[in-house]
Formats: C-alpha cells, sequence, structure tokens
C-alpha cells in the first residue's frame, strides 16, 4: 500500500523513472518497415511457412548465427534484412522484472508486482493464477512497446518472452528458490504452470497473435544451488525413471499440452548423467512425448557448463552442438554458441541442418508474435502505458496477498484482534517492508525503494485503530540479543496482546543461498521463548506472525506455547496490508492452505539435499505423498475465522481403465456455517497406488482442487471430475498404468475429510509410456 495514502487502491503517480521517448522506439524498429517490406518473408498472402522459409534462406548460414542468441550479448539483429535486435528474456516470476516508466505529463507507471509464487500456491487459486498471467501479459507487452529497460540490465530492454513461471518443485526445505515455486506438489505445479502460460500467451483482443511467449523453467530435476559439495553447474541429478514421471515431468508436461507453453529453459544440472541443455532423452520427452513445438533457451550460458563444469565433453564447439543437436537448445543465453558453434559445424560436430532447425523455432516465434506483420491493424500493438500498475491490477495483487494468508494455530479464538486496544508489535519482521517482496521484482518504487508501499509496523498502526508499541529485539540472522531487553519490556499488563514477527529473508534463503537448517535463523529462536516466558508471566496471549519462503520448523516449545500462528510468506507489495487486515479481522479471504509440508528440523539431518529420491527405503521420503513421520504443520493444512461443512455423493458412474474419459464427477456441497464471510479449499485425493516397486509407499496423491469464497450461510456445489487417470500407478520403467479394483478418493479441506470407495473397471492398461532415448556422447 502507498504510504502517503494508506487504505486507497492504487497507483500513485511520481515525477521520477525511466522517461518513455517521444518516439515509440519498438515500433520504429519492428521487422518489414518501409524500406525492408520488399523481403517475401514480409509477404502477408504468404503461408507462415512460406515466409519463414524465405527468411530462413535470406540467412548468411556461415555467419549469421545472432537469431541464436538472447541479445544480451552480442545483440542479435540483422540489419541488412531489417530484422531488430530481440531479447528472449525478461524474468516475470510474480510480476515484469521492468522498470518504471515516466510520461511526458510526469507521471509514472510501474509494474504490478504480485505475492510470491509460494503464497499463490498457498492460495491454491486458479482464477487468480489466471489473472496475474494475463495482467503480466498486458504490462509487458505496453512495457515493450514503451522501451522499459530490465531492473537487473539497464542495458536489456523489457522482452515479450518470459522467463517464467518457475515450475520446479519444493523437494526439500533447505532449497533457496523455493519462494519462487508455488509447491511441493506436481499438480499443483502442473496446473500454476498451465494457467500462467494460457494468460500470458493468449490475449482475448486478438486472435491471430500470440500476446507473448512462456518459457517455462528449469527443465528439469533441478532444486539445488549450492548443497552438499556441489553447486547447480556441476550437480549431477541422480534419478529414476518412476519418479521422474511421477514428480518431475507432470508440472513441464501440462504446462506445454494443455496450457500451450511455448518456451522451455533447460537447467544448469545434469540428469543422470547428462547435462539437461544437451540431453537427448529430456528433448525427446519434451518435442515428443509432450508435443512441444516452441523454442528452447539455455540458463544464463548453461551451454558453457556442458564441458566447463560439468566435463561431458571437452570443448566449447562439443558443447554447443550438444546442445544444438541433442538438446535442441534453440537459444544460448550467453556467448558460447556466438564464438563456437560455426567452430562446431565446420568440425563435423552437428550441421547447419541441426542450426536451421534451431532458426525455425526461434524465428518462426516472432511471427506468431505478428513482429513481421503490419502493426497497424494489431490491437496488441496498441496497449497504452496505462495497463501498466492500474488500480485493478493493484487490486488483484492486494487480493492475491490476502488469499494467501495461512492460520496455523488459533487457541480460543485468539484472532482476530479487537480494534482500538494497546498490543505489542515485536521481532525482528515488526517493521518488515523490503523483506516482504521476497525476491525477482521489477522496480516497485520509481525511486528505486520500497516506500511508496506500506510497512508492516504502519499497516499494523493503520487497521488497529489503536496503540501500538514496538521493537525488533532481534535481527534476522546475526547472534546479537542485545535489543532483547528492550522488546521484552514492552511485553506487560497493558497490553492485550502480542504479535511476535519472525522468519527469514534473503540473506538466509535465495537463489544460490541454499539453507543446511530449517529452524529459525540467528537467535530468533531464543528471542521467541523468551517472549513467550514474559507473555505468560503477564498472562498475554502471543500471536507468531511467520515471514519465509521455505518452511521454517518453529517446534514444539513455540507452537504449544503460543496462543496462534499466521504464515505469510514473503506477500509482497501488498503483503503488509494482508497480514493487518488478517491480524484483525478484515480480511474477508483468509481461508489460504499449506503448499508444501512443514517438517521438525532435523529431518534435514535424514535426508541429504542432493537424494533426487521422493520415496527411497531408508530415508524418511519426501512431500506429503511419502513422508509418514511426525510434522509441524501438514500440506493442505489451514484455518479460517468462520467453519465450514461439505458433503461429498459418490459418483452415478465410476471410471473404467479401457476409456480414460470414462467416469462421473463428484459433487461436493460446502457451506459456509460461521457468522463471517470465508474462505476454503477442497482437494481431491486418491489414496494409495504406488510409485515403482521396493518404495515407500504412496498415501494419497492430489489431483484437484477448488478455492470457494462463502458469506456466512452461503453454500455452493464443486464438481470435480473423475476418470481413470486418476487411478493411475507408475511402474518402474515410467510406464502409467491404470489396474481396476476398489480404490478410495478422499475430499478433504485440509481440516476434514470424506472417503468414497470407487470400484475401477476394465482391464489393465498403459496410459503413458515413459520415453526412452540412450545419451550420445560425441567423440
Amino acid at each position: 500500500m502507498h504510504g502517503r495514502i494508506a487504505g486507497a487502491l492504487g497507483l500513485a503517480a511520481f515525477a521520477l523513472g525511466q522517461t518513455v521517448p517521444a518516439t515509440n522506439l519498438t515500433y520504429e524498429s519492428r521487422a518489414c518497415r518501409p524500406g525492408f517490406d520488399h523481403f517475401q518473408f514480409c509477404n502477408t498472402s504468404l503461408s507462415k511457412e512460406q515466409r519463414l522459409d524465405n527468411l530462413l534462406s535470406l540467412i548468411d548460414q556461415e555467419t549469421e548465427i545472432v537469431p541464436l542468441l538472447s541479445a544480451r550479448s552480442p545483440p542479435n539483429n540483422i540489419t541488412r534484412l531489417g530484422i531488430p535486435n530481440y531479447s528472449w528474456g525478461t524474468n516475470c516470476i510474480h510480476g515484469v522484472k521492468g522498470s518504471c516508466l515516466s510520461t511526458a505529463d510526469g507521471k509514472t507507471y510501474c509494474p504490478t508486482s504480485f505475492p510470491n509464487p509460494v503464497n499463490l500456491g498457498a492460495s491454491f487459486n486458479k482464477s487468480m493464477w489466471t489473472k496475474m498471467g494475463r495482467v503480466i501479459g498486458v504490462e509487458t507487452r505496453a512495457m515493450w512497446l514503451a522501451g522499459a529497460k530490465e531492473t537487473n540490465d539497464p542495458h536489456d530492454f523489457v522482452a515479450l518472452d518470459c522467463w517464467s513461471p518457475n515450475i520446479n518443485i519444493n523437494r526439500d526445505p533447505r532449497w533457496g528458490r523455493n519462494q519462487e515455486v508455488p509447491s511441493e506438489d506436481p499438480t499443483v505445479t502442473a496446473m500454476f504452470g498451465r494457467l500462467y502460460a494460457h494468460a500470458h500467451q493468449n490475449s482475448p483482443d486478438e486472435k491471430r497473435f500470440l500476446n507473448g511467449v512462456t518459457t517455462l523453467k528449469h527443465w528439469d530435476a533441478y532444486s539445488l544451488d549450492d548443497s552438499d559439495g556441489a553447486t547447480r553447474y556441476n550437480f549431477n541429478a541422480i534419478v529414476d525413471n518412476a519418479t521422474l514421471a511421477d514428480t518431475f515431468f507432470p508440472a513441464f508436461k501440462d504446462s506445454v499440452a494443455n496450457g500451450g507453453a511455448l518456451g522451455v529453459m533447460c537447467s544448469y544440472n545434469s540428469v543422470n548423467g547428462v547435462p539437461t541443455c544437451g540431453s537427448a532423452f529430456l528433448k525427446n520427452a519434451l518435442r515428443d512425448v509432450f508435443n512441444f513445438t516452441g523454442y528452447m533457451t539455455s540458463d544464463s550460458d548453461s551451454v558453457k557448463n556442458i564441458y566447463q563444469d560439468h566435463k561431458y565433453v571437452a570443448t566449447a564447439e562439443e558443447a554447443s552442438c550438444l546442445a544444438i543437436k541433442d538438446g535442441q537448445c534453440d537459444v544460448d543465453s550467453g556467448n558460447t554458441y556466438a564464438d563456437h558453434l560455426l567452430k562446431g559445424v565446420q568440425a563435423g560436430n552437428c550441421s547447419m541442418d541441426d542450426v536451421r532447425l534451431a532458426w525455425k523455432h526461434t524465428m518462426g516465434l516472432l511471427f506468431d508474435l505478428g513482429l513481421f506483420d503490419p502493426a497497424e491493424d494489431q490491437p496488441l500493438w496498441k496497449i497504452p502505458i496505462q495497463e501498466i500498475g492500474k488500480k485493478e491490477s493493484q487490486q488483484a495483487s492486494s487480493q492475491a496477498s490476502q488469499e494467501s494468508m495461512v492460520l496455523l494455530k488459533n487457541n480460543d479464538k485468539t484472532l482476530p484482534f479487537q480494534t482500538g486496544k494497546k498490543y505489542a508489535v515485536v521481532g525482528p519482521h515488526y517493521q518488515a517492508q523490503q523483506d516482504l517482496v521476497g525476491d525477482d521484482i521489477g522496480q516497485l518504487c520509481p525511486d528505486g525503494k520500497y516506500d511508496c508501499y506500506e510497512d508492516l509496523l504502519s499497516a499494523i498502526k493503520r487497521v488497529s485503530k489503536g496503540t501500538i508499541v514496538s521493537a525488533a529485539g532481534c535481527a534476522v540472522k546475526d547472534n546479537s540479543t542485545s535489543g532483547f531487553a528492550e522488546a521484552l519490556a514492552l511485553i506487560d499488563s497493558s497490553v492485550e496482546a502480542v504479535m511476535l514477527t519472525i522468519g527469514t529473508d534473503q540473506l538466509v534463503e535465495k537463489e544460490m543461498r541454499d539453507r543446511t537448517a530449517v529452524n529459525l535463523p540467528g537467535v530468533q529462536a531464543e528471542f521467541t521463548k523468551q517472549v513467550l516466558a514474559k507473555a505468560a508471566s503477564v498472562s498475554k496471549p502471543v500471536v507468531i506472525v511467520l515471514i519465509n519462503g521455505g518452511m521454517v520448523s518453529l517446534g514444539n516449545e513455540a507452537i504449544s506455547s503460543s496462543s496462534a500462528i499466521l504464515e505469510t510468506f514473503f506477500a509482497d507489495v501488498w503483503g503488509a496490508n494482508a497480514i493487518a487486515t488478517t491480524l484483525f479481522g478484515e480480511n474477508p479471504y483468509l481461508g489460504g492452505k499449506m503448499p508444501y509440508t512443514v517438517y521438525p528440523a532435523d529431518y534435514v539431518n535424514e535426508i541429504k539435499m542432493s537424494d533426487m529420491s521422493m520415496n527411497k527405503k531408508g530415508t524418511p521420503g519426501r512431500s506429503y505423498k511419502y513422508y509418514t513421520g511426525p510434522t509441524e504443520f501438514d500440506f493442505g493444512f489451514g484455518l479460517a475465522y468462520t467453519t465450514f461443512e461439505f458433503q461429498a455423493a459418490k459418483p452415478a458412474a465410476a471410471p473404467t481403465c479401457d476409456d480414460h474419459r470414462s467416469g462421473d464427477s463428484v459433487s461436493v456441497l460446502v457451506k459456509n456455517t460461521g457468522l463471517v464471510t470465508g474462505d476454503n479449499v477442497l482437494f481431491l485425493y486418491v489414496l494409495g497406488g504406488y510409485t515403482g516397486s521396493g518404495g515407500l509407499p504412496l498415501q494419497k496423491k492430489l489431483h484437484n482442487f477448488e478455492r470457494v469464497h462463502l458469506a456466512a450461510g452461503e453454500q455452493r456445489t464443486v464438481q470435480f471430475e473423475l476418470s481413470s487417470d486418476h487411478f493411475l500407478n507408475i511402474e518402474d520403467n515410467g510406464d502409467h498404468t491404470c489396474t481396476p479394483g476398489t480404490r478410495t478418493i478422499r475430499i478433504s479441506d485440509g481440516v476434514n475429510h470424506q472417503d468414497i470407495d470407487i470400484v475401477v473397471g476394465g482391464s489393465k492398461t498403459t496410459a503413458f509410456t515413459f520415453p526412452d532415448v540412450p545419451p550420445r556422447k560425441i567423440q
């Protein structure tokens, strides 16, 4: 919330920011403009394939590798053909990572920033994910048209290609990038990627051309940056076929096959000994099995890592050819192709046919984006700058933050607090502002700071309408206890309750910053213990407000001694408002659920982060699907200030293995039986089944979910389609099979559940055959 207009939603006008040029540089530098429109590839009466073939025939195949470069350095324009430089990547993880733009009238427009993907995962709101994808798509177009720069590189322009979303799995709680991904569950992650891609790439105002290109990352089995003596640059992820099929493939498969994503980024790591950007196996899975028709880019110079870090081949020339031939990595986000690809062709490691195929993948998308057609009749060339950060988009972001709040404990209805009273706010996050926004953000405020949005303490003061006393007590990470006394002195009989704000920040967890422990960092655990003791001595409740990305173990003592716990993750620019309105009962969208399992702190001592298994015997197992040990909080758990009841009806027709589309819907009637408006999430699980042989048993598997928003006394019917696809098992070789018999589905809201037995008919069938391509090593 903008600090000087607290309580109001909307974009403030500022006198600072990158100035929009009077002439639209994007428009003036487009392809097929006057002077270059005589080429056949500019003739709109020809088919796309004919135009593309003509363009490829005109590229100097001996020198012009440039269409295969990301445009970061060197540029990829072909001046003699009138083809401008095109950037293949802007990060749009939860908003466009671009600069604010100022117009001649003194107004400034900054990109909308949504809460982090871990928050979006906690919302389990499909419609909000779609809305975010659409906002990012519109704002990316508007910023590209206006010539906005990227925030991490002032020489790069915002692109129509978003290197987002991150649809890797929250596999291990120590991974520093868990804030960037929605869940530990493949179904949730797949749905997130699918809806993001479809909304981002497609515009309701233009059916002929793409709005943008969604580039899914990171393909695949990437969830380690710096751990166990390895880094992402040299890590070899050893993953069996069953685990690939069960955990790591689904998000990419669904986002491509059902979301239509047209970009994929290969990762730094190797999978089973082969660098991902040069893996024929992964290429076959993506293009031949998932029917991917778009382009692939490397992560930032991950082609270089093939020879430099993995040492899979000896030279840069071999690495370039391995990537473009075996991996069909079309774009190099680095300099390796520029310096070495043609030399690799000349050495016979790959051919110009491999290069031409990459040109076809990349240049074909530029045609699909409408960049080779007249701009005059394209609505996507007319998106005004006023679309950037507009009021409706900010409102959606604010609502998303409120939806992501997860109430983990609320003894004796401690929450919501009454307004007009006196409260103590302590802890290292008591005045959180920058720490709320997480990572991978655009320019939020024209001055490059964060002060145009409200900090947590200001939001609490505004919403509470009472007296607030506050102190940090300690920092997030360091070991100083010098602030304990000041904070503890505020906790006395005059306060109604204590809000204890603790957690992590970007110094603890982020890209290239994996954790070694998952409990509270620094002296926060000791501070928490003393706050709870002091509050108990004056009979005052303590509400823990957690601010973090990946899970944080509070420990049994803190959980049992606190009166309420609110998990807020990194709720971004509207996070302070979301937290404050939740604490004081003014959040009508409270109803988030945990997107991952919260393990005890010693979980990390039982399995190495570099162990990619999910259900290997001898390990505790990973995620709610395979882990059966004690938890602090379960996947899918979350409370509300109201109460809900639901009743599921057994479907009239059961599915059969012989027809994966067969079966009836499960109808669930859900009712808000409480006194206030609130949200709930219904989950459809299937119990049992198996993932490979000899591993830990599969406990249950999520297949669908739906969030509902209900006023007091309101009810709604939710329909979950049911088919034999929900009852597939995964064999050792990765094949998906359906076996007839009695299975159990579970309808749950994370608090209560109802089980229904289903008899699956037919005969045993194979629904999906796992791809099998042996690795090739260039000699």
